[in-house]
């Protein structure tokens, strides 16, 4: 289909911007892919400082169906901060609330 199987990509490339792995599994600062792993990351299941995907986990997650992380805003959120249908964390905005130490 045109994209590799794992991809890995550091640094910058020839125009002095950050490469960006691109793949069924990526890797890098920046990643797009089924699995992606970065400090910002795109995907299905997403890893990173800044994640949004199906599956969503970091610092900032914005998933489809999950989140979890500091910030966390999906259906199903977990988080420092989670937003979302059902939640759980420490400050929450849901409708069913999992659990919570602010109400």
């Amino acid at each position: 289909m045109g994209e590799p199987v794992v991809h890995v990509a550091f640094g910058n490339g020839a125009d002095g911007r950050p490469r960006t792995a691109r793949g069924v599994i990526a890797i890098g600062q920046r990643a797009v892919g089924g699995m992606a792993v970065g400090i910002v990351a795109a995907g299905l299941v997403s890893v990173g400082m800044v994640s949004v995907g199906v599956f969503s986990f970091g610092v900032v997650a914005l998933g489809a169906f999950l989140a979890v992380g500091g910030n966390a805003i999906a259906p199903l959120a977990i988080g420092l901060v989670a937003a979302g249908y059902t939640v759980g964390g420490v400050a929450t905005f849901g409708w069913k609330v999992l659990f919570s130490t602010i109400k």
